[in-house]
């Protein structure tokens, strides 16, 4: 009997125009019930979430298909779920606030290391880095905290210059932001660096072969297939075995 189920593309592609409907309509209901922070807060998300198709449209640079709408997604999280919802709220009872907060922060580290290990994969091409990957995944988490570090020191600005509450607990949820930066952006670049030796594709790693496979232009070099165990130190034994071609050169 042949299988009717719809095939997983199809399926993505309903959840995404469900998204985006659901943005649309979380603005629609914010602006009829007079509800300016709803409003606000949902069509942030769906400007947020339209500025991947738009840097597509300026630069050539193809992203991730549903990269947008988890962009989309991951700001209806922040902006109203978190904002307007009260998911954020401090007290003694906000365990709910701590994990949502705490899990938003991993997440964004965790698709800024995939970011990071495009950046490193670009100076190569696309191809196997001279150098083992697990340099390749400190740099990518080495980016995954600057710009973590940079959103710490922005709530802490804000909130002097304006008397706001961003950083809700002050040090504690600093602290907590940073630890909970560095377990998404550890977690983004081990990922990576396993789907680049074995192929295998953990959550978020995906995202790193579909950029590469949409942009041959700047990845040239790049196979989709796993880079082997010996390719980063081949090209370096290779210099070192002809010292005097490398100087000529």
């Amino acid at each position: 009997m042949p299988d009717a189920s719809p095939p997983a593309s199809s399926v993505r592609a309903t959840l995404r125009l469900a998204a985006w409907g659901l943005a649309a309509a979380l603005t629609a209901i914010g602006l009829i019930r007079g509800d300016i922070l709803l409003a606000i807060a949902a069509a942030g998300a769906i400007a947020m979430g339209a500025l991947g198709p738009l840097y597509t449209r300026i630069s050539g640079i193809r992203l991730p298909k549903g990269l947008a709408t988890g962009i989309l997604v991951f700001c209806l999280a922040c902006f109203v779920a978190g904002e307007w919802g009260g998911l954020y709220e401090v007290g003694p009872e906000a365990s709910l606030s701590h994990v949502w907060d705490k899990g938003l922060h991993a997440i964004a580290s965790a698709v800024l290391a995939v970011t990071g290990w495009a950046l490193v994969l670009l100076m190569t091409a696309g191809g196997p880095p001279r150098v083992p990957l697990w340099v390749g995944s400190v740099l990518a988490v080495g980016l995954a905290a600057l710009v973590g570090a940079g959103w710490e020191l922005f709530e802490f600005t804000v909130d002097a210059l304006f008397g706001t509450n961003a950083q809700r607990s002050g040090l504690p949820d600093t602290m907590g932001d940073v630890a909970a930066n560095l377990a998404g952006a550890i977690w983004g670049a081990i990922a990576v660096q396993i789907h680049l030796r074995t192929g295998t594709r953990l959550p978020f790693a995906g995202l790193l072969s579909e950029a590469c496979d949409a942009n041959p232009l700047i990845f040239p070099e790049w196979t989709g297939a796993p880079f082997a165990a010996d390719a980063a130190r081949a090209p370096l034994s290779a210099m070192s075995a002809h010292p005097e071609e490398t100087t000529a050169k």
